[in-house]
């Protein structure tokens, strides 16, 4: 009788250690806002790097393709915006808007709230709604069946966005998964 209680004593005790490595894990495996401090995809949504992009380090990356400076007036924070294209393939490439702030506190204070407006399927893309409209229609694509009028056009062309130290990244794709390629893709040649 007292070795069955002594290996239920046991069994209780094990039990409690797991679940004590468990949520050790769990808490461990997240920042304190609760975003990945490592990629679940391609690249990670948030990445906390001290380095200082610029709009060059993007313009000249290998097959990016610059289409426009955006004037940042009225996306607060900004020093600068850019939208343009990539791919290794010129006749296959996605579209990109690089946002870029002095620092990546900003970056994620000011910059992430501009970016969930405009991209996910939950996006604002009406220029009477969105606060920052520069570019809009460079951020929407049209959906539709075909034909001589292509239906809806104010779905996001960008899906979701990156974080990469001072700038947020938001690249062409028709969710998550697709668009963090998208953006690893980019980052992969940017110097």
């Amino acid at each position: 009788m007292r070795q069955a209680n002594s290996s239920k004593a046991r069994l209780l005790i094990l039990l409690l250690a797991i679940a004590a490595l468990s949520i050790v894990a769990v808490a461990c495996g997240s920042d304190s806002d609760g975003a990945s401090s490592s990629p679940d995809g391609p690249i990670a949504k948030i990445d906390t790097t001290e380095r200082i992009y610029t709009a060059d380090d993007i313009i000249n990356a290998t097959n990016f393709k610059h289409n426009d400076d955006y004037d940042v007036e009225g996306l607060d924070g900004a020093i600068a915006a850019i939208y343009g294209f990539y791919g290794v393939d010129p006749y296959n490439r996605a579209e990109y808007e690089a946002r870029f702030y002095p620092d990546h506190a900003t970056a994620m204070i000011q910059g992430v709230d501009f970016a969930n407006e405009a991209t996910g399927a939950e996006a604002v893309l009406l220029k009477d709604i969105q606060r920052w409209d520069e570019g809009i229609s460079d951020r929407r694509q049209c959906a539709g069946n075909g034909g001589h009028h292509s239906g809806k056009c104010d779905n996001p062309k960008y899906f979701d966005y990156v974080v990469v130290g001072n700038m947020v990244l938001m690249c062409q794709g028709k969710d998550t998964s697709t668009s963090h390629q998208a953006c690893a893709d980019l980052m992969s040649v940017v110097q």
